[in-house]
């Protein structure tokens, strides 16, 4: 039994993947809100792994109501390898008897302090491939607060050097913090999402600059090159750090990348891939009003291709 609780998101989601690795692939995993009722929690502590050696329920939350947390406590007892249970909390109340009863079982997930956080983007861009000067490394220190933030400033920035480059402050001030509000990789989960109107809103703030819809064209193409990854090394039965690595991923965001390639069939895949190629190619050509033509295109995606896709090469002049 393991309680995870703090407001740094990152540290609680990089706790969770720490048990489920410790716990070995293929292990059942099985998600609840904290409106659970009891019996079905009951019921999934208690019933043995179908699939793989161990299975791991898990109750994940803002706060845990008073009467859930009993209903843990009196599981307690119950909860026996190969069964485990994890409850992932952004707030707990340190008087609560949950709380005191697993004083010696709980992970902290406190806001980072700014070395911690230097030290972790420096990790970030080890594991990409990237340097950063000083100055590029405070500029991003000023602007992610958080250790998700963080690392999606990182992911973001290495895309705009070679493998082994430096990045600079002036490449940090004109992509990270740009536009308020905008968070290109929330844009990448709102499309594959099918949130249609929530993408068409975060991508309406990108324009902001005009410039960074080529880079956003280059994301978008690489998001849905990881889902198509994820999808084919998936029917092998490989550790959460192997498949992170064929494709190219923090195993800190393997999770949500599963998910959406889940939601995803290979031919919708393999459109949207091929509708990227044509808006960037068109673009190339001169399309005009690209702006909005973006906006149909980030629409399109979302809607995978319901309500038809955009032929952008014959928006050119003279097509």
């Amino acid at each position: 039994m393991a309680l995870i609780a703090g407001p740094e998101a990152g540290l609680r989601r990089r706790a969770l993947a720490a048990l489920r690795d410790a716990l070995g692939a293929g292990a059942d995993l099985e998600r609840y809100g904290t409106d659970v009722a009891p019996g079905e929690l009951a019921d999934a502590v208690q019933t043995l792994p179908f699939f793989g050696a161990a299975r791991l329920a898990v109750v994940e939350g803002d706060t845990l109501p008073a009467e859930l947390g009993e209903t843990v406590l009196k599981l307690l007892p119950r909860v026996r390898p190969p069964n485990h249970l994890a409850v992932v909390l952004e707030r707990l109340d340190r008087r609560s008897r949950l709380s005191k009863e697993l004083k010696d079982s709980t992970v902290e997930c406190e806001p980072l302090k700014e070395a911690d956080l230097r030290k972790a983007a420096g990790r970030f861009l080890d594991e990409r491939g990237v340097r950063a000067t000083p100055q590029a490394l405070e500029r991003m220190l000023a602007v992610a607060g958080s250790l998700d933030a963080l690392e999606n400033a990182c992911e973001s920035l290495s895309l705009l050097v070679e493998k082994g480059g430096t990045l600079t402050a002036e490449q940090v001030a004109q992509t990270v913090g740009t536009a308020p509000g905008f968070d290109p990789f929330k844009l990448c989960d709102l499309v594959t999402a099918g949130r249609e109107a929530e993408a068409c809103l975060m991508a309406a703030r990108s324009l902001a600059d005009p410039a960074e819809i080529p880079r956003l064209v280059g994301l978008l193409a690489r998001h849905y090159r990881i889902l198509q990854l994820i999808r084919f090394h998936s029917r092998r039965d490989l550790e959460n750090g192997e498949l992170a690595r064929l494709a190219g991923v923090s195993p800190y965001f393997l999770d949500g990348y599963r998910r959406a390639a889940g939601r995803q069939t290979p031919r919708e895949l393999w459109e949207a891939q091929s509708a990227l190629l044509d808006f960037d190619a068109a673009v190339k050509r001169g399309l005009p009003a690209v702006e909005t033509a973006f906006l149909e295109l980030v629409h399109a995606l979302a809607a995978k291709g319901r309500g038809g896709w955009p032929h952008f090469m014959d928006e050119l002049p003279g097509a």
